[in-house]
């Protein structure tokens, strides 16, 4: 049942997002020409990557139907061509299939939620090296500047989100953000000698660093640390350290479903748990239950759905509740100050 670990069984899974402009598809066929011989990539760009048909060699197969499974049909076509990598380039349009397979209705997901797992899974099981791209949506504010007494107002990056599902990056055993300057940070690895690094116009360096890693994997001495969760499992446990949901109540809703673990559910049962978890945070912040699960609905699992960070759009959930909360009592307040 069990055999020793080989080089051969050990591939790499790098993720690579940013905005149109951030090179990310030179960026992929630069590590990817470094990593290895053969490059298949999988290009949804309209025939953008065939632009740097004169620096790399590599073959394309042109997506017009990004309908998950035609990803996997690629992938596993790659495989058995003898690639010994693929770029996917860009897993986003995979993303928009979803949603309109969907038709922007919750329920909508119970059907693409398990084409997005296959999906998915067929990148984590391929015999090849992965490179994925994804694009980004930039979030900016507005901020005020003081000088000389006078307010000027420019706008600021505050960062950017993967077009893509939430927490998807925790599928990879790198994913790193391109900036318009090329800069690449790494910002999730599973390779001690790329964590919290940034490449400039990454290629050779970063395809050493991979090969170095993947080479000396069989030779390391047994690792005493746990192994790395399950995405659900990591999902949850984040949710909760934000919600401050005590570890006992989740047990106990797990036992009610007859597992251990978040990641024994399906996703819309992991989907009902979180939501579960953030209810039972609001329901002493709020007299109307009613009106905290429809703020839930519209502000989390609409953002959700629409690409945003799940983490996030429950951050911000929890402080409109909050404000909320806070408005009732000065509205309290002014009532009974009226009868004084």
């Amino acid at each position: 049942m069990f055999q020793k670990a080989t080089k051969s069984n050990l591939k790499i899974r790098l993720a690579l997002s940013g905005a149109s402009g951030s090179g990310k598809t030179y960026s992929a066929l630069s590590i990817a020409s470094n990593l290895g011989s053969r490059i298949a990539l999988i290009d949804t760009e309209r025939g953008s990557a065939s632009k740097y048909a004169d620096l790399f060699n590599f073959d394309t197969c042109e997506l017009t139907n990004h309908h998950p499974a035609k990803y996997i049909e690629a992938i596993h076509q790659a495989e058995e061509a003898g690639y010994s990598i693929i770029i996917i380039d860009s897993l986003s349009h995979a993303w928009f299939s979803e949603l309109e397979l969907a038709g922007g209705r919750f329920d909508g997901w119970a059907k693409v939620r398990p084409l997005e797992r296959k999906l998915i899974d067929s990148i984590i099981g391929s015999k090849c090296h992965i490179i994925a791209t994804m694009r980004t949506k930039t979030e900016w504010l507005i901020e005020e500047n003081q000088k000389n007494g006078k307010s000027s107002y420019s706008p600021k990056k505050i960062g950017t989100l993967p077009i893509q599902a939430s927490g998807v990056e925790y599928e990879f055993d790198v994913a790193g953000e391109l900036d318009y300057t090329h800069i690449l940070t790494i910002s999730k690895s599973r390779c001690p000698a790329v964590t919290d690094k940034t490449f400039l116009n990454p290629g050779k360096e970063l395809a050493l660093e991979f090969k170095s890693w993947l080479a000396t994997v069989e030779e390391s001495p047994p690792q005493t640390t746990q192994p790395v969760p399950n995405s659900q499992d990591l999902r949850v446990k984040q949710i909760r350290t934000l919600l401050d949901y005590p570890v006992e109540l989740i047990k106990e809703w797990l036992r009610s479903h007859d597992v251990e673990r978040p990641s024994q559910l399906d996703s819309n049962k992991v989907d009902e748990l979180i939501k579960t978890m953030c209810l039972a945070w609001a329901s002493p912040l709020s007299a109307h239950p009613n009106y905290t699960a429809d703020s839930y609905d519209k502000n989390v699992v609409r953002a959700v759905i629409e690409g945003y960070s799940e983490f996030e759009a429950i951050h911000n959930w929890m402080k409109q509740v909050q404000q909320f909360k806070k408005q009732e009592q000065k509205q309290e307040a002014g009532i009974f100050s009226s009868f004084s």
